[in-house]
């Protein structure tokens, strides 16, 4: 698995990926700077340590936590970002609600994207192809994820399932064996239920593929490739839309990938799947 790094154009993103792994002083560094992005660049080692109500030392350990030898290089980091037009402020008006979500859905994507690693999506890619049974799994959100990838990969002729259910997952995965792949999903990498179906794949030595926007979370540990998402819902939002898109974009490249290699087999039965159903279409 190619570890995912922060760089220029997406540090914010990492910072949201690595969070839950944050000390607590490290996380008040982080609330700080994912609250004033735009102010922190201006400030001193020692501003940003009163801000969080820290000492400098938290704020030098959190710098290094997220990748960098110190707040200058941090810093540096996160300008390159900003002048990237990193977050745009939110526009007021007519259309506003539209276009405030529309920016917030593309920003989403465009951190997500430069959070993946070809290499990744290759070797995952590959494994699918050379799969018995693919089953992807998620609970809850992810499980729509989920459900919409089979829908769109077994359209290819490839031996797709999806299992949704928390309790159902335990056993599916006690079924498989290393001829097959599991594609786990779910923002937040610690759900109970995803993480005993990845044990249990992993012990039957399944390949397991992990989608989810905590690069250190705890069903990372059994996955043979992480593809990390964007994470931009709040707390309070709950299942919120921003982050099943990423989930989604992933997906997506992910099929393309298998289609390319795939070929005109798959375009072929493609098309045969679309004439079946066509009959329910005026």
């Amino acid at each position: 698995m190619a570890k995912a790094t922060p760089q220029a154009g997406n540090v914010i993103a990492y910072i949201r990926s690595i969070y839950p792994l944050l000390t607590k002083a490290e996380k008040k560094v982080a609330d700080v700077v994912l609250s004033k992005v735009k102010n922190i660049i201006y400030d001193s080692l020692t501003d940003l340590a009163e801000k969080a109500e820290v000492g400098e030392t938290s704020v030098l350990r959190f710098c290094r936590h997220v990748g960098y030898k110190g707040f200058q290089e941090f810093k540096l980091a996160l300008a390159q970002e900003l002048d990237a037009d990193y977050d745009a402020e939110p526009i007021s008006g007519p259309g506003a609600i539209t276009e405030n979500v529309k920016q917030k859905n593309i920003r989403s994507i465009e951190e997500t994207t430069s959070l993946l690693q070809e290499a990744d999506i290759e070797a995952t890619a590959d494994m699918i192809l050379k799969a018995r049974r693919i089953v992807f799994f998620g609970v809850g959100s992810s499980g729509f994820s989920a459900e919409i990838a089979k829908y769109r990969f077994i359209r290819t002729g490839l031996p797709v399932e999806s299992v949704t259910d928390g309790h159902l997952g335990p056993v599916k995965a006690a079924l498989m064996n290393m001829e097959d792949v599991a594609v786990l999903i779910s923002v937040s990498g610690s759900t109970v239920d995803i993480v005993d179906i990845a044990k249990i794949a992993k012990d039957n030595r399944v390949k397991v593929v992990c989608i989810t926007s905590h690069i250190k979370s705890p069903v990372t540990k059994y996955a043979d490739v992480v593809l990390l998402s964007s994470s931009r819902a709040k707390p309070a939002e709950g299942s919120a839309f921003t982050s099943t898109i990423p989930q989604l974009h992933i997906l997506d490249i992910l099929f393309e990938h298998v289609l390319q290699q795939l070929g005109q087999t798959a375009l072929d039965t493609i098309q045969r799947t679309a004439r079946a159903i066509s009959k329910n279409l005026y």
